[in-house]
């Protein structure tokens, strides 16, 4: 079999999930979608996505990659969608019930309420103002305020990871295995 890199791919968002690596070809990939996973977190993402009637898609980064090169292939990979903003599961912090955006605009469109909720509830806990969780963030205070009042629907994964990055989420670790 051929070594691949892949990705799980949100099939509504269609935005990057999960990337692995495999040394039998395609049928790894097809062993999470089956929720035979090594990962708790993939296998809760897919049977989230099958409640709604939805399954990852699998998108194929790279093959025929020679064995000694597939970890390091995997890492770069990993770490090229994460510097692009996107949440992935490979990272420690991230699970398919929590802030990850790019999941949870697949499966409940009051993903919203969550964030919303934990940005607001964090940045009183930390006895910071909106205007000052602006300044520290560099993110502005027009989107902060709409963001918690929940007027704000249309955003970038990237602003809110900035947000989440900035009231305490800054524990990031990147499973390999």
């Amino acid at each position: 079999m051929k070594s691949i890199i892949y990705s799980l791919n949100c099939p509504i968002t269609k935005n990057p999930v999960y990337i692995g690596k495999s040394e039998k070809g395609i049928s790894r990939p097809f062993e999470h979608i089956n929720e035979k996973s090594h990962s708790f977190r993939v296998n809760e993402w897919v049977q989230l996505l099958k409640k709604e009637g939805h399954s990852p898609i699998i998108v194929i980064l790279e093959q025929d990659v020679e064995s000694y090169l597939l970890s390091a292939k995997e890492i770069f990979w990993i770490n090229y969608y994460i510097s692009k903003g996107f949440l992935l599961l490979n990272i420690n912090s991230v699970s398919a019930n929590t802030l990850d955006l790019s999941l949870q605009s697949c499966i409940n469109p009051d993903y919203l309420i969550d964030i919303r909720n934990y940005i607001r509830t964090r940045r009183k806990a930390l006895k910071l103002t909106q205007a000052q969780l602006s300044k520290k963030s560099g993110v502005g205070l027009r989107f902060i305020r709409e963001i918690e009042q929940g007027a704000k629907t249309n955003f970038s994964t990237d602003t809110i990871y900035k947000l989440l990055t900035c009231i305490g989420r800054t524990r990031i670790t990147l499973i390999i295995d």
